[in-house]
């Protein structure tokens, strides 16, 4: 017989409540099963050539479309569950006490609030039997009961002990527990062929601390496929096509060096010329010229594929303070996004700046079989801002902003090092605009409608790219509803700029946090913290890090930091 835990909305699953995921419900805790062991009653079909090209699957079910047609399997975990009234504790699957019932008492139990996982993804329930009665022989028939001694509610204060035999333990020190792996996965299933061959060793973790399930989400904009060189390569192919095949035609050797002189490349792009020219040339799609492309196709300002992908944008008229500091400003009235749930990870976070492959859990119980992913279409609105880069070039080669920033970045890197993960090379653009997006979408939060919650940034920082948008998308069908875009108008965005950096002059924390200095300071970011340049875990690309405040606007007298001037 089935039984019913509850509704989840659609960006629930595609984030921290997705396959494998400890899901607290009203009727208990549960685990997510795979997402092919869902029921869908529905198709809910599309095709995306990004997805295709960048994770290799054919097509992707949305999760937003005909919602009451798709049943998300899940199964009661932890097993293990503790009576709130008299201690005792049961691996049965029963939501009510025994032993409170034989006293014709109905008691709820509430689920074990510790389990055990290891870095490959497994998991289980704390094995309570074996830890109580670690180094000596098990009771034939163990009941156990946990009891507290203590007014304070430290794990000190609380011990399990079995019934049985009297044996006793302390759960000071649970959190040191570790044993060997034994490979279950139980979002795919109980059986033995279920489980993996495991040489990790498996920690206590927290039910509900945050790093027992990281979701990897593959973001893109639905607008034309670009990827910057290239496409301005083809573009230049194109122009000089027929030029170029009769040159060829007559001289190969000629063809070579007047290819070189008139579309400007080098030798090691003839190749792709040559390609271009006979209609066998395959452009590569990957996570960076994704980004590259979005880049591309915004910076052309007055965009209109609302037929063809939903994508419209407009550029906007720059108020006259701000022309310094950006070459332009656009909104962008219609603005599709395809989220793609893609596995998950435990007991680590994502590095938001690796780009190379990283191993993650899969979602799926037949992966090698199942040629789809689960996905959330949405529709939102933004504005993008690009910084005026002759402005930001001047800022960045100063000697006391590049001496001061790299406090930061060898912080970063350090932290890094600690994960695990090699140095990157970062610049100061990448701190200005990434503390710019957050002061932005503080005080957009306050105007445009929205909660700080459904704002998101999208950085564009690299060499050959410096701006950000700033922007809500929303699975209604309806999507954004203008409170965002409206804002943009110049005599309505200019006074939420200035206010935005005025906000960030101050924080609740100074001179703790304004000292960026300070010699006890833990975090990988300068002047910024929860009290001011913080946003919510859902808006950052970049973990809440490499932020300060005073790239914005000066915070102490003799700085000369910031790159913008009220």
């Amino acid at each position: 017989m089935e039984r019913q835990f509850g509704q989840l909305r659609p960006s629930q699953l595609l984030f921290y409540h997705g396959p494998g995921a400890i899901v607290d419900m009203l009727s208990g805790s549960v685990m997510i099963m795979a997402a092919d062991l869902w029921d869908f009653r529905s198709k809910n079909v599309i095709e995306d050539e990004r997805v295709r090209s960048s994770l290799g699957v054919p097509y992707l079910r949305l999760l937003n479309e005909d919602q009451e047609k798709i049943s998300v399997t899940a199964r009661p975990f932890p097993k293990w569950k503790v009576c709130p009234r008299c201690g005792m504790m049961t691996e049965w699957d029963t939501r009510e006490c025994y032993y409170c019932g034989k006293e014709n008492v109905k008691i709820e139990l509430f689920p074990s609030r510790f389990v055990i996982a290891c870095k490959h993804g497994h998991i289980r329930d704390f094995p309570w039997i074996e830890w109580l009665h670690e180094g000596e022989e098990e009771c034939k028939k163990p009941i156990l009961k946990m009891t507290y001694r203590g007014m304070a509610g430290s794990l000190s204060d609380m011990y399990v002990q079995c019934v049985k035999c009297r044996k006793q333990k302390s759960l000071a020190n649970i959190m040191k527990f570790t044993m060997d792996c034994t490979g279950e996965r139980p979002w795919i299933g109980d059986e033995e062929q279920d489980k993996e061959q495991c040489k990790e060793q498996m920690e206590t973790v927290l039910r509900g601390a945050s790093k027992l399930y990281t979701p990897i989400v593959f973001s893109t904009l639905s607008i034309p496929l670009s990827d910057g060189r290239v496409d301005n390569l083809i573009e230049k192919v194109n122009r000089e096509k027929h030029n170029l095949l009769k040159i060829k035609d007559r001289s190969y050797e000629q063809f070579k060096q007047i290819a070189l002189i008139l579309l400007d490349i080098t030798e090691n792009e003839l190749p792709a010329v040559e390609q271009i020219l006979n209609g066998e040339y395959e452009q590569s799609v990957s996570y960076e010229t994704i980004r590259k492309q979005e880049w591309n196709t915004i910076i052309k300002k007055n965009v209109d594929y609302l037929e063809e992908t939903g994508f419209k944008s407009v550029e906007v008229e720059i108020h006259e303070q701000m022309k310094p500091y950006f070459s332009s400003i656009v909104k962008i009235e219609s603005l599709p996004e395809i989220q793609v749930l893609r596995g998950f990870t435990r007991l680590h976070y994502l590095d938001p700046f690796d780009a190379t492959e990283i191993p993650f859990c899969s979602i799926m119980k037949n992966s090698r079989s199942t040629d789809w992913l689960p996905a959330v279409k949405n529709l939102g609105e933004g504005i993008f801002f690009q910084f005026n880069i002759q402005k930001l070039l001047e800022w960045e080669n100063k000697e006391n902003v590049k001496q001061e920033l790299s406090r930061i970045f060898e912080r970063y890197n350090k932290r890094r090092e600690q994960l695990g993960n090699s140095s990157i090379y970062l610049k100061a653009r990448h701190i200005l605009i990434h503390t710019f997006s957050h002061a932005m979408i503080q005080e957009f939060a306050r105007f445009s409608g929205y909660a700080t919650t459904s704002l998101r940034e999208r950085l564009y920082c690299s060499d050959d790219m410096y701006g950000v948008l700033i922007y809500t998308a929303s699975s209604d069908s309806e999507g954004g509803l203008g409170g965002l875009i409206e804002l943009s108008k110049p005599e309505k965005l200019y006074p939420i700029f200035v206010r935005a950096l005025e906000k960030m002059e101050y924080c609740s924390s100074d001179p703790h946090c304004s000292d960026a200095r300070f010699e006890m300071q833990s975090t990988v970011n300068g002047a910024a913290c929860h009290a001011c340049g913080f946003v919510s875990e859902t808006s950052c690309e970049w973990g809440n890090q490499l932020l300060d405040r005073r790239t914005l606007i000066p915070l102490n007298e003799g700085e000369s930091l910031a790159f913008f001037q009220l």
